[in-house]
């Protein structure tokens, strides 16, 4: 059986509030009901003692008057218990139980007197002796009676507006503890709905309550969790993207480097039995090709490894020297203008050629093609190095082109993202990983209406 958290926290409060405003009610209306009592016993006593004791003759006219203002009935005895006056008619057997009532000069309490049924009506009966002698000389006394029911009616009229206020009290606290219930139970059935979100795959943060509770800390938790959840998830898909890519292409890159190196072998021969097509644009051009295909499928082979095959002193500037030297045809052929820029004195970093040479590869041909695609207008790009105060090497490579598109913007060193129709999304990822690998970051953005690429990275200490 399903037991809700907010029953739970809902039944125990109500009944401890409930039994709180029984009890409440119960010493309330004990306290009216004796104030009542009390009240009226003093109100008759004062009345009893001002007939008793008073200097006018207690007629009946008198006893009237006194009977609309106590409400009480009122029989005057002389001294043989004989009635004299009366406000009420009275049987014999009311008048033998009159003269059993024992006199008294002072009212005990009301309920505690003799009670005496006249008609349809029950009477507190009591008798108090006369100070002063009556008229015909012999003493007397003075029969008061008070309705029971009147008592009760006065009681009731007293009580009532403080059960009333109890009752709204209490219905007050129910609708407000079920609110507060309401309003506690609520956030936590909101983390649960996310919690099972979460479960589904959807890791969306939930929003942070400004308030400074449980509720929040526990908010700030989940949100954590929900982070770091698609952290991973994102780590594990990426890492299985590749390592499903690289299953299924690792044969054949091999087989098309393979056919790659049978190839440049080809032309290289044909070029040396035919000395007069040595020099042919051509043939350099099929042989760049070839050069660059042999260096992705490199690339492709070496995704996914965690540090570079081979460090060595490197002159960055020969490097990017020869990277530009293969990309020159592609420039030449698509009538871009590539210029460069650097500093006469070598800067030395430390590194593998192979895996650096082939983030240069991929990020001038990204700006070659970049450049082309501005249709009409002769496109550039530039490449520059720099030396920095943090003893860091600075390559940057611009060009003219449009720049990401705003939705891969913030991607684009991602896996599989990619602009490209024919494009795997595997470069910038590659070239980010080679750069991290060495120490050194690399990052883009737009400068005027250039985009350019910056690797940033680590100079040899004697490099300068």
């Amino acid at each position: 059986m399903r037991w809700p958290i907010r029953i739970q926290l809902l039944w125990p409060m109500l009944a401890v509030m409930a039994l709180t405003i029984l009890l409440v009610g119960a010493a309330v209306t004990y306290w009216r009901i004796s104030q009542v009592r009390a009240q009226q016993k003093d109100n008759l006593q004062r009345v009893a003692t001002t007939l008793v004791e008073g200097s006018f003759p207690l007629s009946e006219q008198v006893l009237q008057q006194m009977r609309g203002l106590s409400g009480a009935e009122f029989v005057l005895l002389d001294g043989n218990s004989e009635i004299v006056t009366t406000t009420l008619d009275i049987s014999p057997e009311v008048h033998r139980r009159l003269r059993e009532v024992s006199l008294d000069r002072v009212l005990d309490d009301l309920v505690e007197q003799p009670k005496i049924v006249i008609g349809t009506r029950q009477y507190l009966a009591t008798r108090t002796p006369l100070v002063r002698p009556l008229p015909s000389g012999g003493p007397g006394s003075l029969a008061i009676l008070y309705p029971e029911d009147q008592i009760l009616a006065e009681a009731h009229r007293a009580v009532w507006p403080a059960l009333l206020a109890v009752v709204a009290i209490a219905v007050v606290v129910v609708v407000v503890t079920t609110l507060l219930a309401q309003r506690f139970v609520k956030p936590i059935r909101t983390l649960g709905d996310r919690t099972a979100a979460i479960a589904r795959g959807d890791f969306t943060p939930l929003p942070v309550t400004p308030r400074d509770d449980e509720i929040r800390d526990l908010t700030v938790a989940i949100n954590q969790m929900t982070k770091t959840l698609s952290q991973y998830e994102t780590e594990i898909r990426r890492s299985e993207q590749l390592r499903t890519l690289h299953q299924l292409g690792a044969g054949m890159a091999h087989q098309l480097r393979n056919s790659a190196a049978g190839a440049l072998m080809a032309i290289e021969l044909h070029q040396r039995q035919c000395p007069a097509s040595a020099d042919s644009e051509s043939l350099e051009v099929a042989r760049t090709q070839l050069k660059l295909m042999s260096s992705y499928l490199q690339r492709f082979l070496t995704l996914g490894q965690s540090r570079p095959a081979s460090t060595d002193r490197l002159a960055l500037q020969q490097l990017v020297c020869e990277v530009i030297k293969l990309v020159e045809p592609a420039c030449a052929h698509a009538k871009i203008e590539l210029t460069h820029q650097w500093p006469e004195q070598p800067l030395m970093i430390e590194g593998d050629a192979e895996t650096l040479r082939q983030v240069l590869i991929n990020l001038l041909l990204n700006a070659v093609d970049a450049a082309r695609a501005k249709n009409g207008t002769p496109g550039r790009v530039i490449v520059g190095i720099r030396a920095d105060e943090n003893n860091r090497a600075i390559l940057e490579i611009k060009d003219s082109g449009p720049g990401p598109n705003q939705s891969v913007e913030g991607r684009i060193f991602e896996p599989f993202v990619s602009e490209k129709p024919d494009g795997t999304g595997l470069g910038l990822f590659v070239a980010r990983q080679v750069v991290e690998q060495h120490r050194g970051t690399i990052d883009w953005r737009r400068e005027q209406d250039l985009t350019c690429f910056t690797v940033e990275l680590p100079l040899c200490s004697t490099a300068l």
